[in-house]
């Protein structure tokens, strides 16, 4: 059998990174430093500790060689000092000048108007019908009265019928057995 050991040291990853302030206006390079990032590290916190800046109020964007993006974890691919990542340090809302997203209250105020306008549109015509209802409701009361009294007067003739007759202690026909 052979021995092979496997290495479970974390993985810690150099990075060159340079740093450009955006956020004091200043848009050259004024800082490179090789920074290393254990894995499952905080990163925003190893690097505002290596480049001593307060990150309370500003934004990191990490850029690769090429311009691109970089997500800001513990795993970021190693590089070389002559091609190091570029760590901008800029200020929240630097380049774009952030709108409201209120909706403007004329927009409120034509919306509310034409809802309450529905609204009172139907309690018009609601009132208009609320005598017809009232009609439509007592006909129907008074045809399902109608309708059981006529049920009630059936099952009173067919009582009257069972009690008419009375048991003379006879058959008056054989049973069919």
């Amino acid at each position: 059998m052979s021995n092979v050991s496997v290495d479970q040291s974390p993985r810690v990853a150099k990075v060159w990174i340079a740093l450009r302030r955006l956020d004091k206006n200043d848009d050259r390079v004024v800082a490179l430093r090789e920074v290393s990032i254990p894995a499952a590290a905080e990163v925003n916190k190893i690097i505002t500790t290596t480049f001593g800046l307060n990150s309370c109020d500003v934004i990191f964007k990490l850029r690769n060689n090429r311009g691109c993006l970089i997500p800001l974890n513990s795993s970021i691919p190693a590089n070389s000092k002559h091609m190091p990542f570029v760590l901008e340090v800029a200020k929240i809302f630097q380049h774009v000048r952030p709108e409201p997203r209120t909706v403007p209250m004329t927009v409120i105020n034509k919306s509310m108007k034409t809802r309450l306008q529905t609204i009172d549109r139907r309690i018009q015509r609601l009132e208009e019908l609320l005598p017809q209802i009232e009609l439509r409701r007592n006909e129907k009361l008074s045809q399902e009265i109608e309708c059981l009294n006529q049920k009630l007067r059936f099952l009173h003739k067919r009582m009257q019928v069972v009690d008419s007759h009375s048991w003379k202690g006879v058959l008056t026909r054989a049973p069919l057995w």
